[in-house]
């Protein structure tokens, strides 16, 4: 289960549903550290790019992505802005995976989009 930013607090859904593994939406270091300590199995960390699903927001970077990896001590999943070119880019800072929206959706082939995501994922995976 992936909670958003402004949904329940993780340590009361694993309280419900010990079973769980629970992610949060992060967008900061403190938010990132508060989630860890509240019991997230893993983390969703981003805009890494500026993205059309939120538009006006600067992406966050690759070091700012890094920062959390390094400090939180637990999987971290990268979104907002990464195309297939930049995939590799941001496992090699050490995410887990990467969540992409609009690069497969609003593709003209989402399958295509999906399997050059695959390859340049395990790609960066292979460096």
């Amino acid at each position: 289960m992936q909670l958003t930013h402004h949904s329940l607090p993780v340590s009361q859904v694993k309280q419900t549903f010990p079973e769980l593994n629970v992610g949060k939406s992060v967008h900061s270091l403190k938010e990132a550290i508060d989630a860890k300590e509240e019991g997230a199995d893993f983390l969703l960390y981003g805009n890494i790019y500026p993205t059309s699903s939120k538009p006006g927001k600067a992406g966050k970077g690759l070091d700012s992505l890094r920062e959390i990896i390094e400090h939180v001590g637990c999987p971290v999943v990268a979104i907002g802005g990464i195309t297939p070119e930049r995939a590799g880019d941001v496992i090699r800072t050490g995410a887990q995976g990467i969540a992409v929206m609009s690069g497969i959706l609003q593709a003209e082939d989402p399958v295509k989009a999906a399997q050059a995501y695959r390859t340049e994922v395990d790609g960066g995976r292979m460096l």
